[in-house]
């Protein structure tokens, strides 16, 4: 399932407020779905619900205000807000939510 170009772009975002920090943010897991996600590659099944689980975990570190937070940066590597919408509204037409 191709995610939404708002997706990508916040998977960019984070992929470039990394790397302005050193690239310490993130796991090398994180670090790959963001590259999945700028690039706009289909995700299956599997990884829209850990991409869920972990969006909605994840959120509360997450503070649009603060582009040095690891808690920031990490959560738009995988989509943001936007991914977090996306990958229920998909899990839900799914059957899976």
């Amino acid at each position: 399932f191709p995610v939404t170009i708002e997706v990508s772009n916040n998977a960019q975002r984070g992929i470039d407020l990394n790397e302005k920090n050193g690239n310490k943010c993130a796991t090398p897991v994180g670090k790959i779905r963001a590259q999945q996600l700028a690039q706009g590659k289909p995700l299956s099944v599997e990884t829209i619900t850990r991409m869920y689980s972990y969006l909605s975990r994840a959120e509360e570190y997450y503070d649009e205000n603060d582009t040095q937070a690891c808690g920031t940066i990490s959560y738009l590597l995988w989509g943001g807000l936007a991914g977090k919408r996306w990958a229920e509204s998909k899990l839900k037409e799914l059957g899976k939510i």
